[in-house]
């Protein structure tokens, strides 16, 4: 009987080395993966200012600085500028503007805006003058105010005294005067000063002329 079993065992070990052999021998199966297939190709996220920058690195630019108040200076702008810009422009617009206002009394000539004065005086009003203004050929100026709240104080006080005044809103048309130039790529240009000595005025690019 323990013979039986022994024959058995060396019989199993027998045949799982030869099964072991085997499959040593025999080559492994290969696998084949298909490539995945290629991620389309994403444009590069690109700032305008940088291209723009790109652009026009090699490029001179363009700048104008304004509204200056006078002709004086817009002249020193203009000498500030000459050592550093290869070209520039010099250029006047208009604005119209509101200067504050009026209070007046029309006349109906300048004998009868003299007349007028007269009494005005003779009732204690003061600070007036006869004006020959274009659009009122005659009349009697009873101050230019900035605030609307002291117009029509004015406005009432001269009115209690009998007299028609009126008032209405000054407006002139001003002249601003510029300063454009091109500057080459890398040059610096001295516009922080003209900044600084002309108040209200600002530079910004502009197309080059």
């Amino acid at each position: 009987m323990n013979r039986f079993w022994l024959v058995t065992a060396m019989t199993l070990l027998v045949l799982n080395s030869a099964l072991l052999v085997l499959r040593a021998l025999q080559p492994e199966a290969v696998v084949e993966v298909e490539p995945l297939p290629a991620a389309p190709a994403v444009p590069q996220v690109q700032m305008v200012a940088d291209a723009f920058r790109r652009s026009s690195g090699s490029e001179p630019r363009c700048y104008s600085i304004g509204p200056l108040a006078t002709p004086v200076q817009q002249s020193r702008a203009e000498d500030r500028l000459r050592p550093f810009a290869n070209r520039i422009r010099l250029r006047t617009t208009h604005a119209d503007r509101d200067r504050g206002w009026w209070v007046f009394v029309a006349a109906a000539s300048r004998a009868a805006a003299i007349e007028l004065a007269q009494r005005l005086a003779e009732r204690g009003v003061e600070d007036y003058f006869v004006v020959a203004d274009e659009l009122l050929p005659d009349a009697v100026s009873l101050g230019l105010y900035e605030q609307a709240d002291n117009a029509r104080a004015r406005l009432a006080q001269i009115r209690r005294l009998g007299f028609d005044a009126q008032m209405t809103v000054r407006r002139e048309d001003i002249p601003q005067f510029w300063v454009d130039y091109q500057i080459d790529p890398g040059q610096r240009s001295p516009s922080s000063f003209i900044l600084r000595s002309a108040p209200g005025s600002v530079q910004f690019e502009i197309p080059c002329f």
